[in-house]
């Protein structure tokens, strides 16, 4: 059964490479992208154009870019923390390494925090172990 991963990333040249890494790593998950933190937000709770659960189906893993314009991947986190019922596992995929920004991230429930990198690996690796 594949399972599907929502990635939440604005930069459309980190969306081709993370779609070209998974491409490579033949994982068992359908990728769906949206471009910033109300879009995610919509996408998890089914409004607007992502109401159909068959097109958009809710997604086992969020991976989440920090930096996005509307709504940032902190806002997205705190707004998951006050929705008990939306249970997905979030990673982190930001440019940022500040150690901040990783303790702010865990502290509002993301699992796993990377940085962008051009390979992807780490992330690739890590999903595959599931």
């Amino acid at each position: 059964m594949r399972r599907i991963i929502l990635l939440a990333e604005d930069n459309p040249d980190d969306v081709l490479i993370f779609q070209i890494a998974f491409r490579r790593a033949t994982l068992p998950y359908d990728i769906y992208v949206v471009r910033d933190g109300e879009q995610v937000i919509a996408y998890l709770t089914g409004a607007g154009q992502y109401a159909d659960r068959q097109r958009f189906p809710f997604p086992d893993v969020l991976v989440l870019d920090l930096k996005m314009p509307i709504c940032s991947g902190f806002d997205v986190l705190e707004w998951l923390r006050s929705q008990p019922e939306k249970k997905v596992r979030v990673m982190i995929l930001s440019s940022s390494d500040d150690a901040r920004d990783v303790r702010k991230a865990a502290d509002l429930g993301a699992r796993d925090f990377f940085v962008k990198s051009p390979r992807l690996l780490d992330v690739m690796q890590h999903l595959g172990a599931d």
